[in-house]
């Protein structure tokens, strides 16, 4: 599991106009067979390490109009293209920030350059896609990457810590007593052509609620309870396995990478 903080303010949606019209990547592309999950868990801030005191704010989405691909990878010039909108303003690089985050581990950085030549480095904490930094990101990549992106939404783009958990190795089950409320979980794809942007209760949902995440009153959200208004994840939802039973969910109706978010 990961303690990540949640600043991640969306406005309209958090899709994936992220791509460039070549964003069609099959979403069948093969990844290869994910490793099978180990268990622990890491704690981590929804910081996105650029100084950034107010989250991630994407007022119209997450967008990329022709300059991030999911065909090559983030290192690439192609990649993410210099001028794109994403790198072309302080908004942007902020989301570029938060994906990197997502998908790359701590020990990676990718630099990229804006339109006027400037630098800007960005780091890698979660690791949930290492595959994308230097190739194509599929299917897995994209849903997880996209849960991630999910879970880090929070409207008021204040920093609030959440622990993570989900069935991926570079995260895995376990809790902390720390963050005894089951806030929800995340998943779905906001790369697809028809982007999927998804949420479900979780145990403690409605309880002591965090200003501009789930279960208080948010505006302008990017994604939907995928069992309706108040809905919980008991009813969708798959639960993680022995000997972590009740950490988290594994599966939610149709989609097998979610990620669990527990709060304090």
């Amino acid at each position: 599991m990961i303690v990540v903080s949640s600043p991640l303010s969306t406005g309209s949606r958090i899709r994936a106009a992220l791509l460039s019209a070549a964003f069609a990547v099959p979403l069948t592309a093969a990844l290869g067979c994910e490793a099978p999950q180990t268990g622990g868990g890491i704690e981590v801030s929804e910081s996105p390490a650029l100084g950034s005191e107010n989250g991630l704010k994407a007022y119209n989405g997450l967008k990329a109009h022709n300059g991030l691909t999911l065909l090559t990878g983030l290192t690439q010039a192609s990649g993410l293209a210099a001028s794109s909108e994403l790198m072309s303003t302080s908004d942007g690089r902020l989301q570029v920030a938060y994906l990197i985050k997502c998908a790359l581990p701590a020990t990676r950085t990718v630099v990229k350059t804006d339109s006027r030549g400037t630098k800007y480095t960005f780091a890698g904490e979660l690791g949930l896609a290492p595959e994308w930094e230097t190739s194509s990101c599929g299917q897995a990549c994209q849903e997880w990457v996209s849960a991630c992106l999910l879970a880090f939404e929070n409207t008021t783009g204040k920093h609030v810590p959440i622990w993570m958990v989900a069935e991926h190795p570079a995260i895995g089950f376990g809790l902390s007593p720390d963050y005894p409320r089951q806030e929800g979980a995340f998943f779905g794809n906001i790369f697809a052509p028809n982007p999927s942007e998804y949420y479900c209760g979780g145990r403690d949902y409605a309880v002591s609620p965090v200003p501009g995440r789930i279960g208080s009153p948010q505006v302008d959200t990017s994604y939907t309870n995928i069992n309706g208004p108040g809905g919980t994840c008991k009813s969708a939802c798959t639960g993680s396995d022995s000997p972590h039973v009740g950490d988290g969910f594994k599966s939610c109706s149709h989609w097998n990478r979610v990620i669990t978010i527990w709060r304090r």
